[in-house]
């Protein structure tokens, strides 16, 4: 069993170790500097005195000595990179580039040392050793002056007495934004074996930036590829070495990337070239050539490359490959196949680009013809591969409720409009031709038939992100995504920040909807939301050093009312964390709910939730999507209604959620007779009759009734997706808690917190 212990000794001695190193190596070298102190990197993380930087001609990077890393992981790793232009420094565009001895479990450390290990005139060497548990770690970042690519080597021994099986270790790359590429062939996959990949690289980039993790070592990813891991076990004793590549470029093409897969993998390759126009033989600014590489599973897409002034040329492994030409709202040229041999240069043109049609769409209610805010995906049609060219989803304005203006490829398109769907309203269907340079409007009528508000359940999402660390999503694409799934309540929780909450109440003020502003506390063993927090608070603590006593203790003295355990069986999961004894300084249940997830599944959360019950602690459910991005996450996926009496406050709202008056939900809605969270004494050997009317949009299956842990009654449905009452009778001698879970006919449910029920003589 991995031990958790303190950090905070041995690191004040690391930071030491840091600096004697600097200065031994003088600090900087024609073509690398080296600098201690807070990064020079705009809006970089490393702010710490004892942080080091180092910038060369094409790329600066800053790692973590004093300061704190996100997410809980030990310091010594990369928390800032950035790229260097004609001598100036971009802004920061990573959170973390590091080795993770077993994925995004918890890290048990007691000292990490940060030094400058050799410098000479054209390379710097960082190395960083610290432990993890009984593993000792050691990992060498090798920069040098005119490289687009750092060398990242690590090697991992066994110091301990007990073999260690089944770890996943290996390097991440976690973008600030942007979009995500991953690892070529293997696109659409969260997480899986590396087995059919086309290519050793994963990609991140934007229009103006790209970050490329080489990687041979790995037989599995996970995070769209931003986690590249070996399964492995390591013995007594012994060293297992990886390594990887950590690589960096101007704009957002992946070219580079292939050029660099073919030089450290030493492939053989050739290369195409030759011209973009569109029907009328204009150059079309901003065009790439996407190649699509084919083997046994068909053409898979593999990188693109840039079109300036109408001419690309692009460099390819040996291979069969599919060309295509596009920009920014174009359909895609006509399809070119492509035999690449070694040394052989190919030529290509594309002269058929046809440039995009507008589409406006106005949504609204049935009864009422109200605008209302929405989702709309594009479920048939064209989608763009490059991120910055569109995407496949859009939400409607904030400004203007109701209405969105889309810039689509020409052709022909099924559109899906959601609004609160699969909770009080079915998505509806638009078939749509958008012709090339004209514009068309189209009206979506959405029925709405629920309304669990105008009877005093109010719905929000009581887990989500925005844009800082591995989120994705601005703020006011926060909002719109919230408002297009019917909350009622705006949230935010970003991990250790609060940066964006002023934003986020400034647009919540503008639309007339109450906000609660949270944050996630993420240490690396556990994540837990608080919330509201007092404006203006913010986190005093180092949370990857803390105890849970020290986190929930900080939690309330920034204001907050709730500490709630996010997805408690995750491999970083609180509860996951208590049962393998990892938490510092030992668990404590002195928190207020337990969360059900729309991104990690609940079988294990529901009976531990439940256990708690039967040991009589009230500690209630809660609920939230966890979403990062929200176009390819939906926000809202899973949500608490929560009954307020009366006018809807932030304060009532709060009080209500803390005593339990409220459900979880992915679909299903209930209403009680008896508000759940509410305590009813009984006679003993009384009947008791619980009462509900549940309904589902999406057809209602089964409703069961739980008592004490264990179904005691149910009710099948033939997907009904009117009201429906519901009604069991239950005889009790003992006291007890009874509550319900709601199931429709896609396998989403409803959780409710439970009714107590005292038994008196």
């Amino acid at each position: 069993m991995l031990e958790a212990r303190s950090t905070l000794t041995v690191y004040r001695a690391c930071v030491l170790c840091a600096a004697a190193a600097l200065s031994a190596c003088g600090g900087s070298a024609p073509g690398v500097t080296v600098q201690t102190g807070p990064t020079t990197i705009p809006g970089g993380d490393a702010l710490g005195a004892l942080d080091i930087t180092v910038t060369t001609d094409r790329l600066a990077v800053a790692f973590a000595v004093e300061t704190a890393p996100p997410w809980g992981v030990a310091r010594g790793g990369i928390v800032d990179v950035a790229i260097v232009k004609d001598g100036k420094v971009s802004g920061d565009l990573a959170s973390l580039a590091d080795f993770l001895p077993d994925g995004w479990s918890g890290w048990p450390t007691s000292y990490q040392v940060v030094a400058i290990e050799s410098q000479t005139g054209d390379e710097v060497v960082v190395r960083t050793e610290r432990d993890w548990g009984d593993v000792r770690l050691v990992t060498r970042f090798r920069i040098r002056a005119g490289d687009d690519r750092i060398r990242m080597q690590t090697e991992m021994t066994n110091a301990g007495d007990t073999p260690l099986a089944g770890l996943s270790s290996g390097y991440v790359l976690w973008p600030d934004g942007g979009f995500i590429f991953g690892i070529p062939g293997l696109g659409g996959l969260f997480d899986g074996a590396t087995d059919d990949r086309l290519a050793n690289w994963s990609a991140f980039y934007d229009e103006d930036w790209l970050l490329g993790l080489h990687a041979d070592f790995d037989d599995h990813f996970s995070s769209d590829g931003r986690d590249r891991f070996l399964l492995h076990d390591l013995a007594v004793g012994e060293t297992r070495s990886f390594e990887a590549w950590l690589e960096v470029g101007e704009r957002g093409e992946l070219a580079p990337l292939v050029a660099s897969g073919i030089d450290i993998d030493g492939l053989p390759s050739g290369r195409v070239t030759g011209t973009v126009n569109d029907v009328d033989g204009k150059i079309v600014d901003g065009a790439v050539v996407v190649a699509e590489r084919t083997g046994n599973t068909g053409s898979r897409p593999y990188a693109w490359a840039a079109a300036d002034g109408g001419r690309y040329s692009f460099a390819l492994p040996e291979g069969t490959y599919r060309l295509y030409a596009t920009a920014r709202g174009y359909a895609k040229s006509t399809v070119a196949p492509v035999e690449i041999d070694e040394g052989q240069v190919v030529a290509s043109d594309f002269t058929d680009l046809r440039p995009p049609g507008e589409l406006a769409i106005r949504v609204i209610d049935e009864a009422s013809g109200a605008p209302l805010d929405a989702r709309i995906t594009i479920e048939e049609g064209a989608t763009p591969l490059v991120g910055y060219f569109g995407k496949a989803v859009y939400f409607t304005e904030l400004g203007a409720t109701g209405t969105a203006a889309l810039t689509l490829a020409p052709g022909d398109y099924r559109l899906r409009v959601s609004r609160a769907e699969g909770f009080t309203a079915a998505p509806i269907f638009l078939d749509i031709a958008v012709t090339s340079a004209e514009s068309r409007e189209v009206t979506a009528v959405v029925e709405v038939v629920a309304d669990p508000a105008a009877r005093g359940w109010y719905g929000a999402d009581l887990h989500h992100h925005s844009d800082v660390l591995d989120g994705y999503t601005e703020p006011h694409f926060v909002m719109r995504s919230e408002l297009a799934a019917g909350l009622d309540i705006t949230f935010l929780s970003d991990h250790d920040s609060v940066e964006n909450n002023v934003a986020m109440s400034r647009l919540a003020a503008e639309r007339n909807i109450p906000f609660i502003p949270g944050t996630e506390l993420s240490p690396s063993w556990a994540h837990f939301n608080a919330y509201p927090l007092e404006p203006g608070e913010t986190i005093s603590i180092d949370v990857g050093a803390s105890t849970a006593e020290a986190i929930f203790a900080e939690a309330r003295r920034m204001g907050a009312d709730v500490v709630a355990v996010n997805h408690p069986y995750i491999d970083y999961g609180y509860f996951r964390s208590r049962d393998s004894g990892t938490i510092p300084g030992g668990y404590s249940s002195a928190f207020d709910l337990v969360e059900i997830s729309a991104s990690e599944p609940n079988e294990q959360t529901i009976p531990a939730v439940w256990a708690l019950w039967n040991q009589g602690q009230r500690a209630y459910l809660t609920a939230g999507s966890d979403a990062h991005d929200v176009w390819q996450e939906v926000s809202g996926a899973a949500r608490m209604y929560v009954y307020v009496e009366g006018e809807l406050t932030i304060d009532k709202f709060i009080a209500a959620l803390r005593s339990g008056h409220s459900y979880a939900s992915a679909g299903p809605l209930v209403y009680p007779e008896t508000i759940f969270g509410e305590e009813l004494a009984v006679t003993a050997g009384e009947s008791l009759e619980l009462a509900y009317s549940v309904q589902a949009v999406s057809g209602l299956a089964r409703v069961a009734l739980i008592e004490r842990g264990v179904e005691v009654g149910s009710k099948s449905f033939g997907g009904e997706t009117v009201e429906v009452p519901v009604s069991f009778r239950v005889r009790l001698d003992d006291d007890s808690w009874f509550a319900l879970v709601v199931e429709d006919a896609n396998g989403k449910a409803a959780y409710t917190n439970p009714v107590w029920v005292v038994v008196t003589e």
